[in-house]
């Protein structure tokens, strides 16, 4: 808790000078104004205090990712139970995305309603992919008077991923023969199917007629279909360097290369290389769903500065072989077992 010497003198002074004017204009009346004036830090700062202790702050986003170039609206929640209005509220922050860092403070001076929850908007513009975020480092209360002020360390974080716009003109290099399906794989992603049967589940939209336990579902009058174990990994990786300086062009690529992959249904993952624990990490690609974990799994990574240093510890640490797609700004390059191909 912090007390403010100077409000609590220029109160002191008031009071003076009621006492004076009640004194030479012989006015008893302001005696009066008196008490109250003189109650009324005995009343509000216990109160403050008491009240500043069940006030609870959240941060928020309106909504759960962006696209690049569009708005990211930040919500600041304070619930306020108690009837004590907090007429100032200094908060303190910093906007940022990952990628490129920025720890300029900002603050926000606000009024807090009593009995009520105060919701107010941040907006923070975009116009480059990454992991946008506010961090709430501290909050300061000030009582009515300005006699004293509390300041609650909270560092509270939000983030918002901001996504890639769709990109056209990037052209994505044919697989070599074999990593894409043939006319009786499935496009789901996982490996090449065995001829063990893992479980029977029910159809669902999408699956092969080949997959279709045909007597069972005969059988249940319902639709039933065979779900085959996986005997080998995934030929086909998509490798995107971290470079620093390539990094908003490098995932707008990446995303192009997705599309067309998962267009084109082929069977391909992934390979996120985090630079300082000198890790791989692979996410299948089979969904939406996967396709936002791998944009925020790479929002998080390290940059880097050295070109190609995700492709040499690639094949230095021995990973899989196969095609390789490298991605590196808008260039794209295809490997097989380590040799360019286009």
């Amino acid at each position: 808790m912090k007390i403010n010497i100077l409000n609590i003198l220029l109160y002191a002074a008031v009071f003076v000078i009621l006492i004076f004017l009640m004194i030479v204009f012989k006015q008893n009346y302001l005696l009066f104004l008196l008490f109250p004036y003189v109650l009324l830090p005995a009343v509000t700062i216990p109160f403050f205090l008491r009240s500043i202790t069940r006030i609870k702050f959240t941060v928020d986003a309106a909504t759960a990712y962006v696209e690049s170039g569009n708005t990211v609206n930040f919500k600041f929640l304070f619930d306020n139970p108690t009837f004590c209005p907090i007429l100032r509220c200094r908060t303190e922050f910093t906007a940022e995305n990952a990628f490129y860092p920025n720890k300029d403070e900002h603050i926000l001076e606000s009024f807090i309603y009593p009995k009520k929850k105060t919701e107010i908007k941040i907006p923070v513009e975009t116009s480059k992919v990454g992991m946008v975020s506010i961090l709430v480092s501290q909050i300061k209360f000030h009582d009515l008077l300005g006699f004293v002020s509390i300041v609650k360390e909270i560092n509270t974080r939000c983030e918002v991923p901001v996504l890639p716009c769709s990109v056209t003109g990037i052209k994505v290099p044919a697989t070599p023969s074999g990593d894409g399906p043939d006319e009786y794989s499935e496009p789901d992603l996982r490996g090449n199917l065995s001829s063990d049967v893992k479980e029977i589940r029910e159809y669902r939209p999408g699956d092969r007629l080949q997959r279709i336990h045909w007597k069972l579902s005969a059988k249940l009058d319902d639709l039933f279909v065979k779900e085959m174990d996986r005997t080998s990994v995934l030929s086909l990786v998509v490798l995107p360097e971290m470079t620093s300086d390539k990094i908003d062009d490098t995932v707008k690529t990446l995303k192009a290369i997705i599309d067309e992959l998962c267009k084109r249904e082929e069977r391909f993952e992934v390979c996120l290389y985090n630079n300082k624990t000198c890790e791989f990490k692979y996410i299948v690609i089979d969904g939406e769903e996967t396709v936002f974990d791998c944009y925020v799994n790479l929002f998080y990574l390290p940059l880097y500065d050295t070109p190609g240093l995700a492709h040499e510890a690639y094949y230095a640490s021995g990973q899989k072989n196969g095609a390789v797609i490298g991605v590196c700004g808008t260039d794209i390059n295809l490997y097989s077992e380590g040799t360019l191909i286009v």
